[in-house]
Order: C-alpha cells, then structure tokens, then sequence
C-alpha cells in the first residue's frame, strides 16, 4: 500500500470543474481499530464516476453539498465502491475485505481513501468488478426504479427513452427486456451511427433512431415505431435531456401515457413545451424522478436486496456493464501527472463531446 492518500477537492464553486478541482496528498489514516472511531470503518476506493451531480455540486447547483471537507476544500463525489481495510469497535455488520458504496450522496468519494460511519455503507457483493460495482447505486437503481415505480408496465409495452448511449439508459434497456417490454432508444446522430445501434440493440433495444430523424420524420423514422405509436402501446418516456429532445419523446405516448423527467444533459436551463393534445386530450402524465426518494422507499435490508440482486444478474452475464471509459488512478504517480489526468477527464465530462463515454476512475491496486 502506498505511503500517502490522494484526495481531489475544489477551491471554490465554478462550472469549470478542470480548473477549480486540485489533487492533494495526506497520510494513510491508521488501520489500528482503537484509532479509527468506533462507529467508522476506514476504506480503500476502488472506483469511481463522474456523474453529472458531481459536476452540479462543484458548480454550486446541486441540493446536497459535500460533507467531507479536506484543507477547508469540500471533497467531492457522490458515487463508488471501497474495499473495507480496518472497522471500529463498534462495527457489526461489516468486515475487513467488504466491498461498499456509499448510502447517501456528499460522502466525497472522489479519494483514494476514507473515514467514514459504517452506518452511510451499504454492502454490495465483492465479486462485482469494481468500475461496474461503482455504477450500481447511480446506474442500475435509477434505472430499474424508473420501470418499477414511475408506471405500471406489462409484458409488451413500449418505452420510449433518449441519450440512449447513457450508463442509465443503457440499464433502462436490458431491465425493460427482462420484464418483457420493449424499447425505443433515441441518440444523436453521429459517424458510427449503426455500430452504436447495433450495440444497444444486442443489450436489448428494439428500435434506435437519431434525435434528427424523430425530428425531421417523426413517427415514421422506423416502421416498427411508427406500428408501436399507432397500436398506443408506448406507455413511458423517460426523459435524461428536458427541452426539445423531451418535447418529441412526448409526443411519442399513448392517451394516459406517462412523461418522467430524471435529467437535463441538455442543459439546466432548458425547457419544455406542452401542447393542448399532450396535456388535454392525451391526458399525459408528467412526473419528475429523484433516486433519494425512490431508493428511501425502500428499508436498507431491501436496498441491499436490491443492489445484491443486481450483482447476480451482472455475474450471470444478464445484466451487461455499459461501456465507460476507465481511467487509471495511480496512487504511485505523482500529484502533478494525477492532476493532469484528472483534469482531462473532468475536461471530457463537461463538455460532453459527441461519442465520449462517462468516465470512472479506477484505482491501479
């Protein structure tokens, strides 16, 4: 183990993360149970994401704040999986060798290690890899609880879904075939279009389009849509974009369909237009989704149900890890050539070029 822990913070709010957030070095808490608080245990992170919370949290416009703080600089990250190095006396129900991620956002995972109560932890199998393990709680569980708790679904209905190369999405996708929907995956247009079609259709989409095709053609960008729509069996959208990319998912539902609203990749500002047919003689179901009150429905033997059932359908291979982009975090390198790594990736999440994958630090242990 190395000599130091490495710790990202950001010295003031800005929606420039590359250039607020700065690497630090500190010594490696004590792994001696009497010197770790008895309701604590001390964790070694093995992976992490960028998610766009983090980003929202370091610009300052995001609800939930960090909790933990490094040279009076908040630590952010609200997302990961840590191995358990050492437990306080009092820590019962975990053990050195669990896998963990955090319960609650603000924990500030964005370090290579970390002091915190047993009690913010929720155990998840130590099977999982760990850049996968990392995308349980933001990926798979928003995922899942949108088909779960947003609608009613039954075997053969259709879902309508956009930013469909997205890590949720892409889970939206194969847990809509394993309760027998079916989905229409909406992306942007790009070069390698049909190689990207083709890599959500074999995790289950049924229909991708380009967000210019529904744009330009409507319904009548691909047959099978165009069936689905007029049958009135497209029952969900689930929208990750707002503005104008959510207005042509709208448009797409049955008469008492249901619209959930769970991101604005398109922008914080952006907004929606309803239209009298939507609203009125659809009848169209508006709804917002938060993962806290979703996932606090549940007990915590329920959410380690959950997340432990996860970890088996990934392990049996029905459940695909999405494609990320696993970024090395070298505890041995130097903080001037992690800051550099560091900052390019949080480059890439902020400007989110077309084709670029969400980036999760993975630590080189």
């Amino acid at each position: 183990m190395s000599a130091t822990a490495q710790i990202l913070t950001f010295s003031e709010t800005s929606s420039d993360a590359a250039r607020v957030v700065g690497v630090h070095t500190s010594s490696i808490p004590p792994t001696t149970p009497s010197l770790i608080p008895a309701d604590a245990v001390l964790l070694r992170l093995l992976a992490f994401p960028i998610n766009p919370q983090d980003l929202m949290a370091i610009a300052g416009r995001y609800p939930v704040k960090p909790v933990h703080h490094h040279a009076d600089q908040p630590i952010p990250g609200n997302d990961g999986v840590a191995r358990v190095e050492a437990v306080g006396a009092a820590v019962k129900h975990l053990q050195p060798g669990d896998h963990v991620i955090p319960k609650r956002h603000g924990l500030g995972t964005w370090r290579s290690h970390a002091v915190l109560p047993a009690a913010d932890l929720l155990k998840v199998p130590a099977a999982i890899e760990p850049a996968a393990a990392s995308l349980l709680k933001m990926g798979a569980a928003p995922a899942y609880l949108l088909l779960e708790d947003m609608r009613a679904l039954k075997p053969g209905d259709w879902v309508v879904l956009n930013a469909g190369r997205g890590v949720i999405p892409q889970m939206v996708t194969q847990f809509a075939r394993i309760r027998g929907c079916r989905t229409i995956s909406v992306i942007r247009a790009r070069g390698d279009f049909e190689a990207v079609a083709e890599a959500l259709r074999e995790i289950g989409a049924d229909v991708v389009v380009s967000e210019e095709q529904l744009e330009q053609a409507g319904v009548t960008a691909h047959p099978e849509l165009q069936a689905a729509v007029e049958q009135n069996r497209v029952v969900l959208a689930l929208d990750a974009v707002f503005g104008a990319s959510g207005e042509r998912l709208a448009a797409l539902l049955a008469p008492d369909g249901t619209f959930v609203n769970y991101g604005s990749l398109g922008g914080a500002d952006g907004v929606l237009r309803l239209s009298q047919q939507t609203l009125f003689w659809k009848q169209i179901k508006f709804r917002n989704f938060r993962l806290s009150q979703q996932f606090g429905l549940r007990s915590v033997p329920e959410q380690e149900s959950l997340l432990g059932w996860f970890g088996e359908l990934l392990l049996q291979g029905r459940l695909k890890t999405p494609v990320v982009e696993k970024v090395a975090w070298d505890q041995g390198s130097g903080a001037a050539d992690l800051s550099e790594t560091v900052k390019r990736s949080l480059q890439l999440a902020t400007e989110k070029p077309l084709g670029v994958k969400k980036q999760v630090f993975v630590a080189q242990v």
